[in-house]
């Protein structure tokens, strides 16, 4: 049976069962947070981290609040600061804000700045806008939109808030994770960041950057590919099982606590 499939005729089943396993192995789950198994980290393994009576939370690329919410929803006490930088969508975050929820209408990245965003021709306001244009670029043909906007830096963002260490930050930047880190380099390496969830796409072939990347700047967490109710360690994974330019949730958790 292995020997017909490797025929050329059987390209087409191929490629199917490949597209098939792939959301399987935690590929392409992005219709909701209960499919990404986002919502299934949020109850079942955040609660492991260390946090105090009021744990602090960043929420980096916020869009409308949908992830500040499932947040909320398991630690009520948190603070959760939200970052969303599209001025059109930064209206939304403000509308659904809860009390618990500091939404600033700043981008996140490695250096101060206003900069460039970048959001999608005919979809303004969606949630792909990002401030690496050669990311949006190749999953995007329409002419894209922008506009100037601030951005600050993790490490200079605690040091303005007086906000002593962050118990997790979830990124999703499309395709600015890398940049969002390194501006966290100060807290990163004193310990002052708990567990960390980023997106990591096809957008990030066009920046050419690869998981091994991330992990580098992350010497203190071991990576986890998200699945819908389960976590995957990368470093168990072949190169070829790894480095997939694919739709997927990473967690990054630091060395220091509970093992998973």
């Amino acid at each position: 049976m292995i020997h017909f499939l490797k025929q050329r005729r059987f390209f087409a089943v191929n490629r199917w069962l490949f597209k098939f396993a792939l959301q399987g192995m935690g590929f392409n789950n992005w219709k909701n947070l209960e499919e990404s198994g986002e919502s299934w980290v949020v109850q079942n393994v955040l609660p492991k981290l260390r946090l105090g009576d009021l744990p602090v939370f960043m929420d980096v690329g916020a869009n409308a609040g949908e992830y500040s919410d499932l947040l909320l929803t398991r630690f009520p006490q948190a603070i959760i600061h939200a970052f969303e930088p599209h001025p059109r969508t930064y209206e939304s975050l403000k509308q659904n804000m809860k009390t618990n929820v500091k939404s600033h209408p700043v981008a996140l990245g490695a250096e101060n700045g206003v900069f460039n965003l970048y959001d999608r021709g005919g979809n303004d306001g969606g949630i792909r806008a990002s401030l690496a244009k050669e990311a949006l670029e190749t999953v995007q043909s329409k002419p894209l939109t922008a506009y100037s906007v601030t951005v600050s830096t993790v490490d200079d963002f605690m040091k303005e808030q007086s906000v002593s260490s962050i118990d997790f930050i979830k990124i999703d930047t499309e395709g600015f994770e890398m940049d969002v880190l390194k501006g966290a380099h100060d807290a990163l390496s004193k310990g002052k960041i708990g567990a960390i969830q980023f997106e990591f796409a096809d957008i990030h072939f066009a920046r050419r950057q690869f998981l091994a990347d991330f992990q580098a700047v992350l010497p203190g967490h071991r990576l986890y590919r998200i699945l819908r109710d389960g976590l995957v360690p990368l470093d168990l994974l072949s190169v070829a099982e790894r480095e997939v330019f694919t739709f997927q949730n990473i967690l990054a958790w630091p060395l220091t606590a509970t093992p998973l």
